[in-house]
């Protein structure tokens, strides 16, 4: 039996995933969903029963709060990522930056789709990633370009 699938998601993936009203389709892509203390409460809209509540190391995420500029949110999240060793799911590109920086595993919501598309369990990840820039997601149409 394979490991379990972990990761700890931050607030824009959550928002993005519920927008195109998936948010149940994430929970059959991972195992457990990780939210940190300041996502759970940027986003306590719909929450499913992967999701899980973790308290993230509190001087880091402070750290990267007050001098890297990234906000709360993302900072608990990279913190616990960075300190567990679970992925992480991030669409804000600072905080990727600085995620990559510290060598976490990351993927974004577009990835999250591609990944969804190969196991099955949505149909086109293009399409869906169409519909997120449709709905004012910021997705540049260079990337758009390249998917296609």
């Amino acid at each position: 039996m394979p490991d379990p699938e972990i990761v700890v998601a931050d607030t824009s993936v959550l928002i993005a995933f519920e927008k195109l009203d998936k948010l149940e389709s994430l929970c059959l892509t991972y195992d457990k969903i990780i939210l940190t203390e300041a996502v759970f409460n940027e986003y306590s809209n719909d929450l499913q029963h992967c999701f899980s509540l973790e308290k993230a190391p509190t001087y880091f995420a402070n750290f990267l709060v007050d001098n890297i500029g990234v906000g709360r949110g993302e900072a608990e999240s990279i913190s616990l990522s960075y300190n567990t060793g679970i992925s992480i799911l991030l669409d804000d590109l600072k905080a990727r930056k600085c995620a990559i920086e510290l060598g976490c595993n990351l993927s974004g919501a577009i990835g999250v789709l591609y990944k969804m598309e190969s196991k099955r369990i949505i149909e086109s990840a293009f399409n869906e990633i169409i519909t997120l820039k449709n709905m004012g997601f910021r997705i540049s149409d260079k990337l758009i370009k390249k998917l296609s």
